[in-house]
């Protein structure tokens, strides 16, 4: 009977690991993955009575979560600029993101708005370049760099979701 308490308990382990790696993925489709790992995280504090799950973890994982919503708005707006945008096209680069996401989702749902995000950094970046420049390779090479900044930007806000991960599974590993 023992046995089968361990097999149990290494299953939900598994389970519960899955379901928190899969959150973590939520990152990519806009939807808040380190906050939904974060509710995760409370719901198993609240039924276990906040052990193995603390107080102090959780909000250890709310700075790990807004930390990356810091990084993920600075690495994305301001990669351009550190590349030699002009003020127009960093600024055009975050409406056009922020348009983009919006438009996105009203085509189709969640993907839509991650894709938009992604389209209109870039031509909000190679509009607001161009306004300044007046030349088209350079507003579309800072296009390109506002694109790559916000993939690096959900680069880095996953791998502070998968840390969160690390964390929680680490403190509820079974013994």
């Amino acid at each position: 009977m023992e046995i089968l308490q361990t097999i149990g308990q290494w299953f939900g382990f598994f389970l519960w690991s899955l379901l928190l790696v899969t959150a973590s993925l939520f990152v990519y489709l806009g939807l808040g993955g380190n906050f939904i790992i974060i509710g995760l995280a409370l719901i198993y504090a609240f039924f276990t009575g906040f052990d193995p799950i603390s107080w102090q973890l959780l909000l250890v994982l709310l700075g790990i979560a807004l930390l990356g919503e810091g990084i993920e708005f600075v690495v994305g707006t301001f990669y351009a600029a550190k590349q030699g945008a002009s003020k127009s096209g960093v600024l055009m680069a975050f409406v056009g993101g922020l348009a983009g996401a919006t438009l996105g989702n009203q085509v189709f749902l969640i993907l839509g708005a991650v894709l938009g995000s992604f389209v209109g950094a870039f031509a909000g970046a190679v509009i607001g370049e161009y306004y300044t420049e007046q030349r088209l390779e350079p507003s579309l090479r800072i296009g390109g760099y506002a694109f790559l900044g916000r993939l690096v930007a959900i680069v880095i806000k996953h791998a502070l979701s998968l840390l969160m991960v690390f964390l929680i599974l680490k403190a509820t590993f079974p013994n």
